[in-house]
This record gives structure tokens, sequence and C-alpha cells, in this order.
């Protein structure tokens, strides 16, 4: 490898099924267990350090693990884990050498978190691991599969190229007006998030991040931050951006560049990748990151391409939000307070929520467009309101300590990361699901109930 590090140029073409089919990267993972992603495992799998925090799988084998923690780590040191089976609860003790450590991620609380590569001490088996089979039907149903990520590959290139692209008579392309853009990736969004494909579904979480941000009109540079970290999670990215082909790269450093193609008129938009050295991606990685050189191309470009204007908040502020009577409340909306992990607040109406799903949608007004209404990540919230009143009553002050009715389920107490505690009852408490509802404890509170978001917990017990 030169003292640069090898850079590799690739020019993203509409794709067809025979450019796949029987297809594998020269670099493909050669190790001696194959090593499975979470949503690869046959029973989801939770992990925390013995007797202390959770971590965050990234990827797990029979020989090692990979894993997130904000616990401070260092190679050469011995961890010790603990694997619970989501399904029956067993509990697994391992041992585990830390082979790799580096920081992954500077947390917006001042935290940090680290990526651990570890081996263990004595091979690991367990049902989870297990590799099913394909059968006749399961290759049918791949091959589907696979001509179904073609068409959602295709249908995102289109979007982006139609966004750069700019008709004979000067004028912006298809999509550059906002509320078609988001429009346009909204029904993307949908339709990957219902694929059974991961990576399919790794682009809905992208575009969930990148969706409300196009809404909000953020700066490229603080979209492309959340993009990197949510990448990181899937793949051992270092750094992607986008660049000219010909720029010189002083680190020594496993780079991709891929050539999004926009405008016949134009120079394309180069997106570099960089590894560390010696990494090389497998199939499923670099299909995830041809998906996203296309989103990492359309954000770094939609407030800075020539002609076009910054990208405007297309959601009014929260106070211009008009609450409605019981009587106006469609059956199905509901009244929602949304509260990010980092602070922000948003009130509006939904009438998409659940539990399982990975984001909902909120609208300032029952009637306006599907373009305005702002798509939010579960995943980044502390809790989701459900209220009585949009605006509440500022000069109530719950006590929060104390039942005044008869609770509905099992008293508990939460105490989140900011350092919020909230009291009230819960019949669906799921330790590792992505949340759980919690009752208020009082009749008076303006919540009817609270969805609770795992992540932003320090603390809960029952009380």
């Amino acid at each position: 490898m030169s003292p640069h590090g090898s850079t590799r140029a690739l020019v993203l073409v509409p794709p067809t099924a025979a450019a796949i089919d029987g297809a594998e990267p020269a670099n493909a993972d050669r190790r001696t267990h194959p090593r499975l992603t979470p949503n690869q495992l046959q029973n989801r799998l939770v992990a925390r350090h013995k007797y202390g925090e959770s971590v965050t799988l990234v990827d797990l084998s029979v020989g090692g693990v990979q894993l997130e923690t904000p616990r401070f780590v260092r190679p050469d040191s011995d961890l010790a884990l603990e694997l619970i089976d989501a399904r029956t609860r067993e509990v697994s003790a391992i041992v585990s050498r830390v082979v790799r450590a580096r920081v992954a991620a500077l947390n917006s609380d001042g935290g940090v978190t680290y990526r651990a590569a570890c081996a263990f001490k004595r091979p690991w088996s367990h049902p989870s691991l297990l590799l099913a089979m394909p059968t006749a039907t399961d290759e049918r149903s791949e091959r589907s599969q696979t001509h179904e990520y073609l068409k959602l590959e295709l249908a995102l290139k289109t979007i982006v190229e139609g966004y750069f692209k700019r008709s004979r008579d000067g004028r912006a392309g298809r999509w550059r007006d906002g509320s078609a853009l988001v429009d346009a990736l909204s029904r993307l969004c949908g339709s990957a998030e219902r694929r059974r494909d991961p990576v399919d579904r790794q682009l809905a979480g992208l575009l969930t991040t990148v969706i409300p941000a196009l809404q909000r009109g953020e700066p490229a540079a603080d979209v492309l931050r959340k993009l990197h970290r949510q990448l990181a999670t899937h793949l051992p990215l270092l750094a992607i951006r986008t660049q000219s082909v010909h720029d010189r790269l002083d680190h020594d450093r496993e780079r991709v560049t891929l050539n999004v193609g926009v405008d016949g008129d134009r120079a394309p938009i180069a997106v570099t990748a960089e590894f560390e050295p010696g990494f090389g991606l497998d199939a499923a990685q670099f299909r995830l990151l041809k998906l996203s050189a296309y989103v990492v191309g359309l954000v770094e470009n939609w407030t800075r391409d020539a002609g076009a204007a910054p990208a405007a908040p297309l959601l009014p502020p929260t106070d211009a939000v008009r609450d409605l009577t019981p009587a106006q409340l469609p059956l199905g909306w509901n009244r929602v307070v949304v509260r990010y992990l980092d602070g922000p607040l948003l009130r509006g109406y939904s009438n998409d929520f659940h539990a399982d799903r990975a984001h909902l949608h909120v609208s300032p007004s029952i009637s306006c467009p599907p373009s305005d209404r702002l798509l939010v990540p579960v995943a980044r919230l502390k809790a989701v309101f459900f209220v009585k009143d949009l605006n509440g009553d500022a000069g109530r002050v719950d006590d929060g300590q104390s039942f005044d009715r008869g609770p509905a389920g099992r008293k508990a107490q939460v105490t989140f990361r900011d350092g919020e505690v909230m009291l009230g009852s819960t019949l669906n408490y799921r330790p590792n699901g992505q949340g759980f509802f919690l009752l208020p404890a009082s009749a008076r509170s303006n919540n009817i109930r609270v969805y609770v978001v795992n992540a932003a917990i320090r603390h809960m017990r029952f009380v």
C-alpha cells in the first residue's frame, strides 16, 4: 500500500440484476467464523457489562464480538460481558480480550462512545448464531428480494439525480422544490422500512435522519455528522464526505470513492469513504455504502448547489400550532408533544404512531399537506407525550411523587438521562424493547400516557 493509503474510484450506474448475481467482492471476509449483525441473529440478543450498563452490538460471531460502549476500554484488557437471549431470558457470561479499541463518537452530553473489537477467551456456541440452510423457496425469495432492492436503489438514484438535473431552459429539476423532495423521500423511506432486507431497513434509518433535517433547514455539516455516526454502527467508517476525485489525500487509510452522476453536462459528485488500513467491504456493506453515497451527495449539496436557494424550514414554529377541541379531533389522531434527547420540543398531531415503528409523523395541523408532516426518528427522542392540551397549564405543577388514583399495572419510577424523574404505572415494560408506555400517577396530569424511549433512561425501578 502506498504511504497515502489505497484509493478506489467507482462510478454508480443504474444497477442490473446481471451485475449482482453471483458477484462477490474481492475483499470478502474470510474469517473462520461468520460475523452476524443484530438483524441477522436467529434470536434477538442484548449485551451489557457484567453487573453494569448496556452495550451496543455491532456484530457477533462464535469467536468474538464488536461493540460500542460508554465505558473506557483499552487494547489487551479483559472485558466481562453478559449476553441475554430476549426470547428465553437466558444469560451467558463471557470473558473476552479487547483486540482493538477507538473512540467512535463524542456525545452531546459530553460523554464518549468507544468501539471495541473483542476476542472470546473460549468459543461461544448459541442457537442465535446458527445460519439456516437455504431451501428452494428461500432461494426464489432471495432472487425476488434482489430485484426488489434494485428497484429501491434505482428509485433513490432517480430522486437524487432529479434534484440536481436542470431542464434545457435552465430551470431547476423536478425535485428542487423542497416539498416535492420531502414527499418523494418520505415515500421511499416508508417502502424501505417495510422490507425484510437489513440493508433496506438501514437505508430507512438514514432517510429518517435526512428528511427531518431538510424540513427543519438544518446545516448540511450537522446532518453529515449525524449520518456518519449512524453509518458507523454498520460500517467501521472513519470519515465520509464529498470531494473532487483529484483531491490530494494524505492520510494512511483505505478509501472507496463513488461517483454519483447528476447530469450529462456536469461533473459527478464524488463521495469518499475512509476506513482503517486493510479493511475490506463484504457484499452487504458495499450495498449500504452505495446507497449512502446518494444520500451524502444530496445532503452536502442541497443548499450550496449552483442556483439553489438555502433550504427553508418547511414546518411552522411550535407556537404556530393551533389546538383543536375534543370534538374537532378526528378518530385515530392524537395530540402529541415529542421531546428530543438533546432538548428540543415539538407539538402537533399524529395518526401513525406505533410502539414498534422506527419513526412517527407529527403534523402542525390535521389538514396540512403530506410534505408538511415532520418525520421524527424515535431513536432520537426522550419520550412521546400523548396529551389532553397541546399548550398545557403553565401555572400547574404536578407533584409527580405520589399516586392519586389506582395504578393500571405495576408502579414504576423512571429516571431519565437528563435527571428528570417520572412516576407512573406500566403494563408493557420490556427492558430489551424500543420503549414502553407509562401512565401518569396523577389523574390531573396533562399527559394521557407517555411513551418512554429506553435509550433515554438512566434508571428504571418498580415501586
